[in-house]
C-alpha cells in the first residue's frame, strides 16, 4: 500500500473528477476515491464521498 497523504489525494480526485466526461464516470470513481479516503483514516469523507457516488447511480 503506498502513503499516501490528504493533499495528494485531494489533487487527485479533483484531477480526476474534471476530466470525467459524464455524472455517470464521477460516479463510478467515487467508490475508488472513498477507498483512497478510507485509506488515509479519513473515515468521514470516505463516507461522504460513498454516499454521494451511491445516490448518483
Amino acid at each position: 500500500m503506498i502513503r499516501r497523504t490528504k493533499p495528494e489525494v485531494e489533487r487527485y480526485v479533483a484531477s480526476v473528477q474534471a476530466a470525467a466526461s459524464s455524472p455517470r464516470e464521477r460516479s463510478l470513481k467515487g467508490f475508488l476515491f472513498a477507498k483512497l479516503y478510507f485509506e488515509i483514516k479519513e473515515y468521514e469523507l470516505a463516507k461522504r464521498t460513498c454516499l454521494v457516488s451511491w445516490n448518483m447511480l
